[in-house]
């Protein structure tokens, strides 16, 4: 995968980088910051999804009150962060009333596998490998899948139904178009005409998304804007509308609203770093557009699953200026919005090469142009050497209520590992103070890289 033709989402695609940290923060293993951790920690007894649920009753606590909870990953391919968020799901399922689990994928793709999860439509495994792919390639693995196979089985067994949210914007795939226009046909038949002009030219034209997100962002720029143009045009069209049926109107804006995020996202000149950081934030902005979309819109409760830098409340990588997601989120809901960050300490992770042999020190994952890769236990200047002398080897820890001594060493910007698509390496460090990121911190001793579907 070329970096240059992604842009804007090099936070999927790539490993998060900032500036090469060489002095370790004084008094990072302060014995009475480490008993002030232990004092307010509360031990997770696992990650998975099978296992009991008495031990979240602290994390419920933490998130008591909350509308939308947003659950970040230090690394988009590793095994216990999609199994967490799955535990942690069923948790706020069965406990806390939560009906929407939403992913950083593609809206269409949300469309698609809420089908299934509803309906049944669909095999989960194919709309996977259609859409799942390019700069969301790593979420194509079996700990994902079986999320959505318990979506589906939970539903078949109780009334009240749980749905998935795809709420990002980077694939605008085939059901959009369909849906705009079928009710367009409907209440505005004479306005098709109009609305298929806008739309030509904009459906993907190969099945595979990561393909059709190569050759759309390569197209030249006046085309992209173009493109953008007309997608935002349908929008405005459809918006001046009277309802022809209240419900149907409603998801209709917003699927021709998620087909102006997409082209206006590949309009911004992402051959430059201006342009991909302006791709970014607005990207992380449509995330947050469409988080509280479908809050007011269902009513539901919603977990929101990405990597902890669109999770925090605070860019904590130069990309994501002036504010991530859970920045925007904060912005809009106050406290009905809480965000949980995730570390490690030491262990596996999948991600993507362009072409040719995995780097010195990492290992072939299950499919072409993905290898293995490991983290040492962390130096002395990280977040997570402290937090892995915590007495649990994984825990859950409330940022807001620490003593006095942790808020401090919490306040304090340190490196931390995050890795997105991409290879990681010690000369690599992106700086987070915790507290400031994240209300509430679940902390993992030991993890593996995620099983990958071939």
């Amino acid at each position: 995968m070329n970096p240059k033709i992604y842009g804007g989402a090099l936070a999927l695609g790539l490993a998060l980088t900032a500036a090469t940290t060489s002095t370790a923060v004084a008094d990072t293993g302060d014995a009475a910051v480490v008993a002030a951790l232990n004092s307010v920690a509360k031990p997770l007894a696992s990650t998975s999804p099978a296992a009991g649920l008495r031990d979240l009753d602290a994390f419920g606590a933490m998130v008591a009150g909350a509308q939308v909870v947003g659950v970040g990953e230090a690394t988009h391919s590793t095994a216990e962060f999609y199994t967490l968020n799955h535990r942690l799901f069923r948790y706020l399922v069965t406990e806390k009333g939560f009906t929407t689990f939403a992913r950083e994928l593609s809206w269409s793709t949300g469309v698609r596998l809420n089908d299934y999860v509803l309906n049944g439509k669909g095999d989960p495994r194919k709309i996977m490998h259609d859409e799942v792919k390019g700069p969301y390639d790593l979420f194509d693995n079996r700990e994902f899948l079986d999320l959505i196979t318990w979506m589906r089985s939970y539903n078949a067994a109780h009334d009240k139904k749980v749905q998935f949210m795809g709420a990002d914007l980077l694939y605008p795939g085939d059901v959009l178009f369909d849906k705009v226009l079928a009710y367009v046909k409907e209440h505005h038949a004479d306005l098709l005409p109009e609305f298929t002009r806008l739309y030509d030219g904009l459906r993907p034209t190969t099945p595979n998304a990561g393909e059709y997100m190569g050759m759309a962002l390569a197209q030249p720029l006046d085309k992209r804007q173009d493109s953008a143009r007309r997608a935002t045009e349908a929008l405005k069209l459809l918006q001046k509308q009277t309802p022809g049926d209240a419900e149907e109107y409603r998801w209709a804006v917003q699927h021709a609203r998620a087909l102006s995020q997409t082209f206006t996202d590949f309009a911004f000149d992402q051959a430059t770093a201006e342009g991909r950081k302006q791709a970014q934030v607005y990207r992380d902005a449509a995330l947050a557009d469409n988080i509280v979309w479908w809050n007011r819109a269902t009513g539901h409760k919603i977990q929101m699953s990405g990597l902890n830098a669109h999770i925090s409340y605070t860019p904590i990588d130069t990309m994501f200026v002036p504010a991530p997601m859970g920045g925007v989120l904060r912005e809009r809901l106050g406290r009905r919005f809480v965000t949980v960050g995730t570390s490690f300490d030491q262990g596996g992770y999948n991600f993507l090469i362009d072409k040719g042999e995995c780097p010195a020190g990492a290992g072939p994952a299950e499919r072409p142009l993905t290898c293995k890769g490991s983290v040492p236990a962390a130096g002395d200047d990280y977040n997570e050497y402290v937090l892995d002398q915590v007495r649990y080897s994984d825990f859950i820890l409330d940022t807001r209520t620490a003593p006095a001594a942790a808020r401090t060493w919490l306040a304090q910007t340190r490196p931390t590992r995050l890795i997105g698509g991409g290879f990681w390496s010690p000369e690599q460090a992106t700086k987070v103070a915790i507290g400031k990121s994240f209300d509430v911190l679940i902390h993992l001793h030991k993890v593996k890289a995620a099983t990958l579907l071939p």
